[in-house]
């Protein structure tokens, strides 16, 4: 579980913006906000984190 969507709602931004902000592709990050990928790096866990300016811990409360 993770609260990618939720976070992308609450900063009006999509995922093609957190794509081009954090360097991971749209459809990797589609694919872990939809939890189809459980398994994800913990560089990609961050990199996404950073680039919704959240703490990891935060967007990723279950890992």
């Amino acid at each position: 579980m993770n609260r990618i969507k939720q976070i992308l709602k609450e900063l009006d931004m999509t995922q093609e913006e957190l794509s081009l902000i954090c360097g991971v592709p749209q459809p990797e990050i589609s694919r872990i906000a939809n939890n189809k990928k459980i398994k994800i790096e913990l560089e990609t866990g961050i990199k996404i984190a950073r680039g919704l300016r959240k703490p990891v811990e935060y967007v990723f409360p279950d890992y």
